[in-house]
């Protein structure tokens, strides 16, 4: 494992105010100046984020966050690894990780963020969500060449998880732009009647 990852995680270890909202991050000091979040991470790396604590995970985050850096910043196995670490946790910060990686420059990104989503919010019924899953579906980004990419039918099938009225007309609404996704969106639907 790099020195730099359990160090900056190790440093930012502060004793959270038991009924605060948010955390907040030390100084800029507190980070080894050896942390590149552009680089991607090496398995220990990987390994030792995953398992390490959320309240850590949380403060290096806030501490990136303070010093302009949001998820686009970081390389594609960083932001892969902050969904899903951000997809089992309750926690404010992880919400606006995931709103963040549904529109991600990366479709592996937003693919993962959106099927993260659909298990986090299963049997919810949350507009909230369906609707922010909607508007990720529009990005252009999602479609080549006029054709829909693997995204939209993640997109699709997260807003049939969290299931109800809403995401039944949002899908169906969604899906009849183009018939290989209105197939994939009736195959949902008449699994549910089944």
């Amino acid at each position: 494992m790099k020195l730099w990852l359990a160090a900056g995680l190790a440093t930012l270890a502060l004793p959270l105010a038991a009924s605060a909202a948010t955390v907040k991050a030390e100084p800029a000091a507190a980070i080894s100046q050896e942390f590149d979040l552009r680089s991607e991470p090496g398995p220990p790396d990987w390994r030792y984020f995953i398992q390490a604590p959320e309240t850590e995970r949380e403060k290096l985050w806030l501490y990136q966050v303070e010093r302009g850096k949001h998820l686009k910043h970081w390389s594609w196995g960083w932001r892969l690894g902050w969904v899903r670490v951000c997809s089992r946790s309750q926690r404010p910060y992880c919400s606006g990780v995931l709103r963040e990686a549904l529109f991600d420059k990366a479709l592996v990104v937003r693919a993962e963020a959106a099927t993260r989503m659909g298990r986090q919010f299963e049997g919810s019924e949350k507009q909230d969500m369906i609707d922010l899953l909607a508007r990720a579906y529009r990005d252009v980004r999602n479609r080549r060449r006029g054709k829909p990419m693997f995204v939209q039918t993640r997109i699709l099938y997260a807003i049939h998880q969290i299931g109800g009225s809403h995401a039944r007309s949002t899908g169906l609404a969604l899906a009849g732009d183009h018939e290989l996704v209105r197939s994939y969106w009736q195959k949902l639907e008449r699994g549910h009647e089944g």
